[in-house]
């Protein structure tokens, strides 16, 4: 028999539920009390942490500057692409793929791929959703535009902001590239610089810099807006050299090539090329070399060095024009020190000594300096600390010398190590009147204004002993017993000095010993008689240098990037 509940029964579970309804109620009052009062919940501090999550969870746009070159062309930029897919079966949305056929048809004429491959992938009975591959990737704006007008039931895209770069080969290492990562302290999705400029200025060109300083001062924004940079480079200048180095490293194989154009009176740096070098855009290449050797690599600089010992020992009043000595061979210490040649040229004055390059003549003047003097002269000109030039992994070099038979060879640029960067800063002495330049990639910041401010670092050389030695650098090239005869151009007055580093064995003391394990380098100052340009090549071992010399080589580079830069002024 069934029992029908009785008029008490059904006031006790009212009253019951009435009392659980009531404690329930209290307990969300006190709770939310607590919440209001202590704002905390499980020992979470919800003040803090709400200030720790309001940075990134509420960004919704992120724009990377923009990278100019100095004349306002674009290196690097934002883009938007997109990745297509096709829906073929869902349970939430009425579009999807109709006619297969038909859709295979259409996308082949934008994809690189077959109409019966798209086919097969559309047929894809396990599938509710397909990509397409390499081919459905990096979709342009206007193909995406093109496709969408075709109006194929199921085709969606899905958009990607991502760094395109103008050019897959422009200065590579120094500009770097940016990817996209995911940033845990901002809580969204970021272009992230990885090496060169992009990884230096990182801060600036994300707007993350900017972003941190608008939250300390209470400021509250929804997005990232990071700077645009303005480079120094020229980018007609430098798609000339980057042509010009490929043609020389496919020729004659080198371990690495570089070179470097610097207008003298700024210190801006205008073009800056390497090999082997790498594809920004797809970054081929980048397992080969990752370092930019501008700012990352040291090397013996060689003879080169010489037109500071010379400049130097002028100044000082060590030597007076027309003196001479002898050349061939130097006892330094316990060694002897000889020229290139072995056996010198006789009785030669100090000055015709640079235009043969004799190691002789430049260990005869910091012997009358004396060494410890000649590496006080190295330090105040920048070598052996870095030049803070905000690039990233940037070498300080070594100017440690483990004895004095070392500083006075250091004389012909041997027994210490420099990056380019610190030389070309040193450099900028013989064709800047003695004062010293500070090397500058960076031509202005957000404003397409030209605020350009030149360094000048000092002026460790006076201006009479620069036009000295930029003078007997014109001998070099002009005179016949000059080593930089393959530099005389028929275009413009050349001022060079070559050099002829040797290079440390690897797998034990001394140096390599075949006939092309060198540095060759050469440093040139054009037009000669008020310099604008300072250019600065520099190759290691060409493995297939074709029975032509060092400098041979370098001229092939040399001279037809020189006459570029002079018809084009």
């Amino acid at each position: 028999m069934r029992k029908f509940k009785t008029n008490s029964d059904t006031r006790k579970n009212v009253t019951t539920l009435a009392f659980l309804s009531l404690a329930v109620g209290v307990l969300l009052i006190l709770r939310f009390g607590q919440l209001m009062i202590n704002k905390t919940v499980n020992n979470i501090d919800l003040v803090e942490y709400g200030q720790n999550n309001d940075m990134g969870s509420s960004i919704t746009e992120a724009r990377r500057g923009t990278i100019f070159d100095q004349n306002g062309q674009p290196i690097a930029m934002d883009t938007t692409s997109y990745s297509m897919y096709a829906v073929l079966n869902s349970s939430w949305d009425d579009n999807e793929v109709v006619d297969t056929d038909y859709t295979a048809r259409v996308l082949s004429n934008y994809l690189d791929l077959t109409q019966d491959e798209i086919l097969t992938i559309l047929l894809n009975p396990d599938a509710n959703q397909v990509e397409f591959g390499e081919a459905g990737k990096n979709i342009t704006p206007d193909t995406k535009t093109l496709i969408d007008n075709e109006n194929l039931p199921g085709i969606k895209f899905d958009s990607q902001v991502k760094r395109q770069y103008v050019n897959d080969y422009f200065a590579s290492h120094l500009i770097g590239y940016a990817v996209t990562e995911f940033d845990e302290e901002l809580n969204t999705t970021v272009l992230k610089g990885q090496i060169g400029i992009e990884s230096g200025l990182d801060g600036r060109l994300s707007g993350i810099d900017q972003y941190k300083t608008n939250l300390d001062n209470n400021i509250q924004a929804d997005y990232l807006s990071g700077d645009d940079v303005y480079l120094t480079l020229d980018s007609r200048l430098q798609n000339f050299m980057e042509d010009l180095l490929d043609i020389n490293y496919k020729r004659y194989q080198p371990e690495e090539v570089s070179a470097y154009l610097v207008e003298v009176e700024t210190g801006r740096l205008l073009t800056a090329a390497q090999r082997p070098s790498f594809n920004l855009n797809t970054r081929e290449g980048i397992e080969q070399k990752w370092t930019n050797m501008l700012v990352e690599e040291a090397f013996e600089p060689g003879s080169t060095i010489k037109i500071l010992t010379l400049a130097t020992s002028y100044d000082l009043g060590l030597y007076q024009p027309g003196e001479t000595f002898m050349s061939g061979e130097v006892a330094v210490y316990d060694q002897i020190v000889r020229d290139y040649n072995l056996y010198g040229w006789g009785e030669i004055t100090f000055d015709e000594g640079l235009s043969r390059s004799s190691n002789v003549g430049v260990v005869k003047l910091v012997e009358r300096m004396g060494e410890d003097k000649w590496v006080q002269v190295l330090e105040e000109l920048g070598f052996g600390k870095s030049t803070q030039s905000g690039l990233p992994n940037e070498t300080e070099g070594s100017l440690q010398f483990d004895n004095p038979v070392s500083k006075i060879m250091s004389s012909f640029g041997q027994g210490f190590a420099a990056s380019p960067i610190q030389l070309l800063q040193a450099y900028t002495t013989i064709g800047n009147d003695g004062k010293q330049m500070k090397i500058q990639y960076i031509d202005r910041m957000k404003s397409s204004q030209n605020t350009f401010e030149s360094e000048v670092l000092g002026q460790p050389i006076t201006e009479e002993a620069a036009d000295h030695v930029l003078g007997l650098m014109v001998n070099t090239v002009e005179e016949s017993y000059g080593t930089a005869q393959d530099f005389k151009n028929q275009t413009v007055n050349i001022a060079a000095k070559t050099g002829t580093a040797q290079i440390a064995d690897p797998n034990g003391n001394g140096y390599l010993t075949g006939d092309y394990d060198y540095y060759f380098s050469v440093v040139a100052f054009f037009p000669a008689e008020d310099p604008e340009f300072m250019l600065y090549i520099s190759m290691k071992q060409p493995n297939n240098p074709q029975g032509r010399t060092g400098s041979q080589i370098l001229s092939e580079i040399f001279h037809p990037f020189v006459e570029n830069v002079m018809i084009n002024q």
